[in-house]
Protein backbone atom coordinates (compact mmCIF):
# COMPACT_ATOMS: atom_id res chain seq x y z
CA UNK A 1 0.00 0.00 0.00
CA UNK A 2 1.05 3.32 -1.00
CA UNK A 3 1.75 6.27 1.67
CA UNK A 4 -1.23 8.10 -0.37
CA UNK A 5 -3.46 4.80 0.00
CA UNK A 6 -2.74 3.93 3.56
CA UNK A 7 -3.67 8.06 4.12
CA UNK A 8 -7.02 7.75 2.32
CA UNK A 9 -7.74 4.87 4.35
CA UNK A 10 -6.66 6.74 7.61
CA UNK A 11 -9.33 9.43 6.83
CA UNK A 12 -11.87 6.75 5.67
CA UNK A 13 -12.24 4.99 9.18
CA UNK A 14 -12.10 7.94 10.70
CA UNK A 15 -15.10 9.47 8.81
CA UNK A 16 -16.38 6.15 10.09
CA UNK A 17 -15.55 6.24 13.58
CA UNK A 18 -17.31 10.16 13.89
CA UNK A 19 -20.39 8.96 12.01
CA UNK A 20 -21.00 5.94 14.59
CA UNK A 21 -20.23 8.56 17.41
CA UNK A 22 -22.79 10.45 16.39
CA UNK A 23 -25.51 7.75 15.79
CA UNK A 24 -25.02 6.54 18.80
CA UNK A 25 -25.32 10.24 20.88
CA UNK A 26 -28.44 10.59 18.81
CA UNK A 27 -29.25 7.27 19.60
CA UNK A 28 -28.67 8.15 23.57
CA UNK A 29 -30.53 11.81 23.05
CA UNK A 30 -33.28 9.65 21.81
CA UNK A 31 -33.62 6.69 24.81
CA UNK A 32 -33.18 10.03 27.32
CA UNK A 33 -35.76 12.30 26.19
CA UNK A 34 -38.54 9.80 25.55
CA UNK A 35 -38.01 8.35 29.63
CA UNK A 36 -38.12 11.77 30.54
CA UNK A 37 -41.52 12.52 28.68
CA UNK A 38 -43.04 8.85 29.70
CA UNK A 39 -42.29 9.80 33.12
CA UNK A 40 -44.23 13.26 33.46
CA UNK A 41 -46.24 12.86 35.70
CA UNK A 42 -50.27 13.64 35.24
CA UNK A 43 -51.08 17.15 36.95
CA UNK A 44 -47.64 18.50 34.90
CA UNK A 45 -48.51 16.90 31.49
CA UNK A 46 -52.16 18.72 32.03
CA UNK A 47 -50.88 21.75 33.24
CA UNK A 48 -47.74 21.66 30.51
CA UNK A 49 -50.18 20.67 27.68
CA UNK A 50 -52.52 23.91 28.38
CA UNK A 51 -50.14 26.12 28.32
CA UNK A 52 -49.04 24.29 25.19
CA UNK A 53 -52.49 24.89 23.42
CA UNK A 54 -52.64 28.59 24.84
CA UNK A 55 -49.39 29.24 23.16
CA UNK A 56 -49.93 27.96 19.75
CA UNK A 57 -53.67 29.87 19.70
CA UNK A 58 -52.20 32.82 20.69
CA UNK A 59 -49.40 32.68 17.37
CA UNK A 60 -49.91 35.15 14.32
CA UNK A 61 -48.84 32.06 12.49
CA UNK A 62 -51.58 30.12 13.61
CA UNK A 63 -54.17 32.71 13.17
CA UNK A 64 -53.22 33.26 9.54
CA UNK A 65 -53.06 29.36 8.05
CA UNK A 66 -55.72 28.10 6.70
CA UNK A 67 -54.67 24.83 6.53
CA UNK A 68 -53.19 23.14 9.87
CA UNK A 69 -51.38 19.87 10.57
CA UNK A 70 -51.74 18.31 13.69
CA UNK A 71 -50.54 14.87 15.05
CA UNK A 72 -52.01 12.37 17.75
CA UNK A 73 -49.90 12.67 21.11
CA UNK A 74 -47.78 9.60 21.12
CA UNK A 75 -45.27 8.02 24.18
CA UNK A 76 -45.42 11.05 26.39
CA UNK A 77 -45.32 13.80 23.26
CA UNK A 78 -47.76 16.72 24.77
CA UNK A 79 -51.18 16.31 23.61
CA UNK A 80 -52.40 18.95 21.01
CA UNK A 81 -55.89 18.00 20.67
CA UNK A 82 -57.54 21.25 21.88
CA UNK A 83 -55.82 23.30 19.05
CA UNK A 84 -57.13 20.73 16.39
CA UNK A 85 -60.55 21.25 18.00
CA UNK A 86 -60.17 24.82 17.85
CA UNK A 87 -59.28 25.11 14.59
CA UNK A 88 -62.01 23.43 13.40
CA UNK A 89 -64.82 25.78 14.89
CA UNK A 90 -62.47 28.41 13.11
CA UNK A 91 -63.01 26.83 10.10
CA UNK A 92 -59.70 26.07 9.00
CA UNK A 93 -58.92 22.87 7.21
CA UNK A 94 -57.28 20.46 10.02
CA UNK A 95 -55.27 17.30 9.28
CA UNK A 96 -52.91 14.73 10.46
CA UNK A 97 -50.37 12.57 9.30
CA UNK A 98 -50.76 8.98 8.14
CA UNK A 99 -48.16 6.24 7.46
CA UNK A 100 -48.25 4.21 4.49
CA UNK A 101 -45.55 2.01 3.72
CA UNK A 102 -42.06 4.31 4.00
CA UNK A 103 -44.46 7.68 3.24
CA UNK A 104 -46.41 9.95 5.01
CA UNK A 105 -49.33 11.35 4.14
CA UNK A 106 -51.90 13.72 5.38
CA UNK A 107 -55.51 13.58 5.69
CA UNK A 108 -58.39 15.49 6.92
CA UNK A 109 -59.60 15.13 10.15
CA UNK A 110 -63.41 15.84 10.67
CA UNK A 111 -65.00 15.79 14.15
CA UNK A 112 -66.60 12.26 13.83
CA UNK A 113 -64.16 10.61 11.74
CA UNK A 114 -62.86 7.23 13.30
CA UNK A 115 -59.36 6.72 13.89
CA UNK A 116 -57.35 3.86 13.79
CA UNK A 117 -53.68 2.86 15.28
CA UNK A 118 -50.56 2.08 12.64
CA UNK A 119 -47.88 -0.20 12.28
CA UNK A 120 -46.41 1.92 15.36
CA UNK A 121 -49.64 1.80 17.48
CA UNK A 122 -49.88 6.05 16.45
CA UNK A 123 -53.44 7.27 15.94
CA UNK A 124 -54.28 8.54 12.25
CA UNK A 125 -57.56 9.05 10.43
CA UNK A 126 -58.45 7.22 7.24
CA UNK A 127 -56.45 8.01 4.31
CA UNK A 128 -58.79 10.06 2.47
CA UNK A 129 -58.92 13.44 0.61
CA UNK A 130 -55.15 13.89 1.25
CA UNK A 131 -53.44 17.27 0.89
CA UNK A 132 -50.26 17.94 -0.78
CA UNK A 133 -47.71 18.67 2.11
CA UNK A 134 -46.91 21.81 -0.29
CA UNK A 135 -50.55 23.35 0.26
CA UNK A 136 -50.29 23.54 4.58
CA UNK A 137 -49.46 26.50 5.85
CA UNK A 138 -48.27 25.27 9.46
CA UNK A 139 -47.61 21.89 10.43
CA UNK A 140 -47.76 20.93 14.30
CA UNK A 141 -44.57 19.03 14.46
CA UNK A 142 -43.60 16.02 17.12
CA UNK A 143 -40.26 15.90 17.96
CA UNK A 144 -37.83 14.30 20.45
CA UNK A 145 -35.04 16.95 21.00
CA UNK A 146 -34.28 20.27 19.34
CA UNK A 147 -31.54 22.98 19.69
CA UNK A 148 -31.11 26.47 19.28
CA UNK A 149 -30.96 26.47 15.44
CA UNK A 150 -34.17 25.24 14.70
CA UNK A 151 -32.18 20.87 14.02
CA UNK A 152 -35.29 18.48 14.69
CA UNK A 153 -34.11 15.48 16.25
CA UNK A 154 -37.18 12.89 15.75
CA UNK A 155 -37.41 9.20 16.35
CA UNK A 156 -35.35 8.09 13.68
CA UNK A 157 -37.77 6.70 11.17
CA UNK A 158 -37.48 9.68 8.80
CA UNK A 159 -41.09 10.04 8.10
CA UNK A 160 -41.47 14.00 8.83
CA UNK A 161 -37.81 14.82 6.44
CA UNK A 162 -39.26 13.13 3.45
CA UNK A 163 -42.13 14.62 3.74
CA UNK A 164 -41.09 17.73 3.27
CA UNK A 165 -37.94 17.48 1.59
CA UNK A 166 -39.00 19.70 -0.77
CA UNK A 167 -37.84 22.63 2.03
CA UNK A 168 -33.92 21.59 1.40
CA UNK A 169 -33.76 23.81 -1.49
CA UNK A 170 -35.63 27.22 -0.63
CA UNK A 171 -34.20 29.75 -0.08
CA UNK A 172 -36.83 31.67 2.49
CA UNK A 173 -39.70 29.94 4.14
CA UNK A 174 -43.02 29.82 2.14
CA UNK A 175 -45.04 27.05 3.49
CA UNK A 176 -45.33 25.20 5.04
CA UNK A 177 -43.73 26.55 8.43
CA UNK A 178 -42.79 23.47 10.58
CA UNK A 179 -43.32 24.40 14.39
CA UNK A 180 -42.19 22.27 16.78
CA UNK A 181 -44.03 21.35 19.71
CA UNK A 182 -42.26 19.75 22.38
CA UNK A 183 -42.07 19.72 26.31
CA UNK A 184 -38.76 22.55 28.06
CA UNK A 185 -36.53 19.68 28.94
CA UNK A 186 -36.49 18.63 25.11
CA UNK A 187 -33.85 21.49 24.13
CA UNK A 188 -30.92 20.20 23.83
CA UNK A 189 -27.72 22.39 23.91
CA UNK A 190 -26.27 21.33 20.35
CA UNK A 191 -27.58 18.62 18.04
CA UNK A 192 -25.51 17.46 15.08
CA UNK A 193 -27.35 18.51 11.90
CA UNK A 194 -27.88 15.59 8.96
CA UNK A 195 -28.03 16.44 5.35
CA UNK A 196 -31.18 14.75 5.42
CA UNK A 197 -32.69 16.76 8.46
CA UNK A 198 -35.17 19.57 7.48
CA UNK A 199 -34.90 22.62 10.17
CA UNK A 200 -38.27 23.92 11.96
CA UNK A 201 -39.24 27.19 11.72
CA UNK A 202 -40.18 27.88 15.06
CA UNK A 203 -40.89 25.81 18.49
CA UNK A 204 -43.41 25.74 21.23
CA UNK A 205 -43.21 24.65 24.47
CA UNK A 206 -44.96 24.50 28.11
CA UNK A 207 -42.33 27.72 28.80
CA UNK A 208 -41.66 29.44 25.79
CA UNK A 209 -42.14 30.19 21.81
CA UNK A 210 -38.80 29.76 19.65
CA UNK A 211 -37.94 31.48 16.12
CA UNK A 212 -35.54 29.99 14.48
CA UNK A 213 -33.06 32.25 12.04
CA UNK A 214 -32.71 31.45 8.59
CA UNK A 215 -30.18 32.75 5.92
CA UNK A 216 -32.36 34.20 3.18
CA UNK A 217 -35.29 33.63 5.27
CA UNK A 218 -37.44 37.23 4.03
CA UNK A 219 -40.86 35.86 4.85
CA UNK A 220 -41.64 34.55 8.12
CA UNK A 221 -40.92 36.79 10.60
CA UNK A 222 -42.00 37.10 13.78
CA UNK A 223 -45.14 35.70 15.33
Amino acid sequence: MTAQAGSISSISDESARDREAARRERANVRKEMRRLRRSLDAERRAAGERAICRRILSLGVYHRARTLAVYYAFDGEPSIARVARVAARQGKLVYAPVVVGERMCFAPVTPKGLLRRNVFGIEEPALAGQVDPRRLDLVLTPLVAFDARGVRLGVGRGYFDRAFGFLRHRKSWTRPKLLGVAWSFQQAEALEAQPWDIPLWGAVTENAFFRFARAGDATGGGR
